[in-house]
């Protein structure tokens, strides 16, 4: 071999090596650890503030999405069915729009609750203070569990899955799953 040849081998190498580290870095800044009991305190759109600490005993589902988001409205539909089967359990459901003022006003916010005829209520989270102890970047709808004992159920659910069926299958066993979990307030 010439020794241009082994240094072209040693270059490609090297770049090799070094882009996997930077997708190696950049891959690893993307995983943010999950708060057991993070900060959930929200103003809904009927002025009220939740605080999800004050939930205890109950199993919390807690969605994030955005008017702008076409999954978010598909899973407010499914979610609106699980909410109709869970209504005599002590589950609680909301839904957070991450939007600031400005991208959406609090009346076409209600507007856009009305459409969809959301039934549970509908809180803000205009800086992401709360959705950013779950993800360092903005994915939607994103879901949160909160136990009896009102500690995260991980993994934070991302996304919508199809079908709408399965969706609910899956949120179905993992509200299932938290209410027959004992929490110190059952013992």
């Amino acid at each position: 071999m010439n020794k241009r040849l082994i240094y072209r081998t040693i270059f490609i190498a090297l770049f090799v090596f070094a882009m996997h580290c930077v997708m190696l870095n950049s891959a690893s800044a993307q995983v943010k650890p999950i708060p057991a009991e993070p900060t959930m305190k929200l103003q809904g759109l009927d002025g009220r503030v939740y605080d999800m600490t004050d939930l205890r005993g109950n199993v919390v589902l807690v969605s994030f999405g955005a008017t702008w988001c076409a999954p978010c409205s598909t899973e407010l539909r499914a979610l609106e069915d699980l909410l109709f089967e869970y209504r005599a359990k002590p589950v609680k459901f909301f839904w957070v729009s991450v939007e600031r003022p400005e991208e959406v006003t609090n009346s076409a916010l209600k507007r856009y609750a009305k459409e969809r005829k959301v039934s549970f209520p509908v809180l803000r989270d205009t800086d992401k203070m709360v959705f950013l102890q779950f993800s360092v970047r903005v994915r939607l709808p994103m879901i949160v569990l909160l136990g009896k004992d009102g500690k995260v159920d991980a993994p934070v659910q991302f996304g919508m899955r199809s079908p709408a069926d399965a969706y609910k299958a899956d949120i179905r066993a993992r509200l299932n799953k938290l209410l027959a979990s004992r929490s110190d307030s059952d013992q």
